[in-house]
């Protein structure tokens, strides 16, 4: 969608929230984005104020229990904070909690405590509940703040991988009517528009309205990058009653790009083909804007996304204790996904295999709704915090193209060290493009049905313990490979036909039995003081089929399954403003899949990866004028269990993109904090140990020191508040690999400025 196109749509929304929100008060104070995420709040209860980096709740404990008593490591990172640092990736918004690194892949993809957040399709989390597969989950645009479970969760989650979950929590309608436009510039063309508008629709301020737009348009430090997006959300809360309170949202994303995320650059591992004992590898030493991509991708066949959303959640509160509130989302994901891959590599001549992928959901999609009841009792001198709750997600996807895993020879060969471009065969590729569009790849269908119960006991709020369980009863089944028509791939005496040339392959469904699963969690907290609290807690969780692979007798592998053992620390010190963690823990993630040493070719579910560690964070305010962020991990990931021998050896070896030490600080400096004039100056690093690229660990991303730097000026002008801001990204130009897998790495961005001016009324 063109960019008219969609500033004429969001001005259109905008104006009809306009012309309701005439009959609404004049007052037009500041946005209030502090606080605002809690959707369970109500007028009778407003959420207190809360300032800087730190936050003494999250909503994703589901409870209104505070992070300083709550047995599990929770870390919260604000809507300040990404204003900071002028945020507008979600890749970026994680990097100052502790145990978090960015994975590789197409979607949104994290690694907690070692573990991917998902695999490659990418499970996150927007208002509690699931979504699965998207690109840019949330805007940042969107967000209130950026709430991060470690360790397993699936007590209150479900199908979850071990390591943990990210949060994403939208802003919310606000009582006081406030406007902002903000206008973003920067390298490589950085053109970034936002708008947000809030306010009341009648006097009694029962009817709240929010709306949020984006348009986003840039081209890329990788050659041939390039995106045109647009995302709108629209938000109402209704509170008839002092008890009761209602809200609907609808976010739209229309986006279109070239070369998307990792699959516009993939530097391949030099140590791939060298058998040298001892030998490690590293990717290759190619330009940072090197790509085996060709310029004509954009215009020829981009990548495109339409996506929508709607969600809506309601709360009852009975009185001050007890409430009732129910969750639900649908997201619907309409996507052509076009790459150029890279097949083998020769790392003596440099000599790449180079083939065309295209792939389309018709569509992807999710619904997702829980109902948690909530609420407080004392028993004698105990008191009981509970919460019980019911929660179903379903996922469908039909996965259409073609996805050959070799080059055809239609396509020129293609050297990394003396790259050649233009000369790709776009016609020859637009023609398989139409033949294959009705191909079927896959069909998956997951549904997910939870139960849990979690009881906080504590006694004079000194001793709490936390005891929960949930029970999963989780379906999974899949087609592959339906329907597939001729193919040119089939040319050139090819006999690796993908994965027949002609007729139909229509293999029944493939399904695993439902499981059903208990996951139990465990936890004892301390107050030492009301300052400080100790604790120790124990989890379970489980999470893929492990359907990807078979077995020699048919029979379905088990799901992967996972515990962990944790204590820690934390203290909330000078009245609350500055939080402080210290945590311990080892997670064994298990079931996982390797060689079946007795059959060739099959797999069995013996392996197993142990994660263990320290992560202490740091957020807040450490004086008047300064606030400050920082966290530090240490985690020895290591494979302990593995059937495959030879030089596909993976016991003992270190688990791929995890660091043994990684570390981050940002600290602002304010003059004049809480004012309406005033300088700020923030800078920052951001320090990664080295990673091995794969299980064999048989080459290496090299470790990396990564420097940034703001500066912001605001001030009032003809009433109106202006804030002016400059960031420099990797101010030092540091050249570093931000991920890799199997066989290649991912460079990070060069030396990046982001400006920004914007204005609020």
């Amino acid at each position: 969608m063109s960019r008219n196109i969609f500033l004429q749509s969001a001005g259109a929304l905008l104006s009809s929230f306009a012309a309701v929100a005439a009959h609404a008060q004049e007052a037009l104070p500041e946005i209030e984005i502090a606080g605002a995420g809690a959707a369970t709040e109500t007028r009778s209860a407003p959420p207190a104020k809360e300032t800087g980096y730190t936050r003494s709740k999250a909503s994703s404990g589901k409870t209104e229990i505070p992070i300083l008593d709550t047995p599990r490591s929770i870390v919260v990172v604000p809507r300040e904070l990404l204003q900071d640092n002028q945020v507008i990736n979600t890749q970026e918004a994680v990097k100052f909690v502790s145990g978090v690194q960015t994975a590789s892949g197409l979607y949104d993809g994290y690694q907690i405590r070692g573990f991917s957040n998902g695999g490659l399709n990418g499970h996150t989390f927007r208002n509690n509940l699931k979504l699965i597969g998207l690109i840019q989950t949330e805007d940042v645009a969107f967000l209130d703040r950026v709430e991060i479970v470690k360790g397993p969760a699936s007590m209150l989650f479900g199908r979850i991988q071990p390591g943990g979950l990210v949060n994403f929590v939208t802003k919310r309608p606000q009582e006081e009517a406030a406007y902002s436009v903000q206008e973003q510039f920067g390298s490589w063309g950085l053109s970034r528009t936002t708008v947000d508008a809030t306010g009341p629709l009648n006097e009694e301020k029962s009817i709240l309205f929010r709306f949020v737009g984006a348009f986003d348009r840039a081209d890329s430090w990788v050659n041939f990058g390039r995106r045109d997006n647009g995302a709108a959300l629209g938000a109402l809360t209704f509170r008839p009653s002092q008890q009761l309170e209602a809200n609907i949202q609808v976010e739209y994303y229309n986006d279109k790009s070239a070369n998307l995320g990792n699959s516009q650059q993939t530097v391949p591992a030099m140590a791939l083909t060298y058998a040298i004992p001892g030998y490690i590898g590293r990717p290759a030493d190619l330009p940072r804007n090197w790509t085996q991509n060709d310029p004509g991708m954009y215009d020829n066949l981009p990548t495109t996304l339409e996506r929508l959303l709607i969600a809506a959640d309601w709360t009852y509160r009975f009185d001050e204790n007890w409430k009732i509130t129910n969750r639900f989302h649908h997201s619907r994901s309409y996507e052509n996904r076009n790459y150029i891959l890279f097949g083998s590599f020769n790392p003596a001549t440099g000599a790449q295999t180079r083939y065309f992928a295209f792939n389309t959901f018709k569509p992807r999609r999710i619904w997702a709704t829980n109902l948690d009841l909530t609420g407080a009792a004392m028993t004698g001198p105990i008191k009981h915090d509970l919460l019980v709750g019911f929660d179903y997600f379903s996922y469908r996807s039909i996965y259409t193209g073609d996805n050959p895993s070799y080059a055809n020879p239609a396509i020129p060969a293609f050297n990394v060290f003396l790259p050649s471009y233009g000369n790709f065969p776009w016609s020859v590729v637009k023609a398989e493009y139409a033949i294959s569009s009705g191909n079927i790849l896959f069909r998956n269908k997951n549904d997910n049905w939870g139960y849990y119960l979690q009881d906080d006991l504590s006694y004079e709020d000194k001793i709490h313990l936390l005891l929960g369980g949930r029970f999963d009863i989780a379906y999974d089944a899949s087609a592959e490979y339906s329907g597939v028509t001729t193919s040119f791939y089939k040319g050139g005496g090819n006999s690796a036909c993908f994965p027949i040339c002609d007729g139909h392959y229509n293999p029944p469904w493939k399904s695993n039995p439902t499981e059903r699963k208990f996951s139990p969690n465990l936890g004892l907290l301390f107050k030492i003081t009301p300052e400080y609290s100790v604790y120790s807690s124990f989890s379970q969780s489980f999470a893929s089929s492990n359907s990807a692979a078979q077995s020699f007798d048919g029979t379905p592998f088990k799901p992967e399954s996972a515990w962990q053992y944790e204590i820690g620390g934390k203290a909330s010190l000078f009245d609350g403003v500055l939080t402080a963690s210290l945590v311990g823990f080892e997670l064994h993630r298990k079931n996982v899949l390797t060689a079946d040493s007795a059959h060739t070719g099959y797999s069995v579910t013996a392996g197993e990866i142990r994660s263990r560690g320290v992560e202490a964070d740091l957020s807040g305010r450490v004086s008047e004028n300064v606030s400050l962020i920082g966290s530090y991990t240490y985690d020895d990931a290591i494979i302990i269990h593995d059937n495959t021998t030879g030089t596909g050896a993976q016991l003992g070896k270190r688990w791929p993109g995890v660091p043994r030490h990684a570390g981050n600080v940002w600290a602002k400096y304010d003059t004049a904090p809480d004012q309406s004039e005033g300088w700020s100056f923030g800078l920052g690093a951001y320090a990664n140990g080295s990673r091995w690229g794969n299980n064999t660990n048989s080459w290496m991303m090299p470790g990396y020191l990564r420097l940034d730097a703001m500066i912001g000026y605001r001030t009032e002008l003809l009433g109106h508040a202006v804030e002016a801001q400059l960031n420099v990204t990797n101010f030092a130009d540091a050249k570093y690999f931000e991920a890799g897998s199997g066989n290649n790495a991912y460079y990070g961005a060069p030396r990046t400025f982001t400006g920004s001016l914007k204005m609020k009324w």
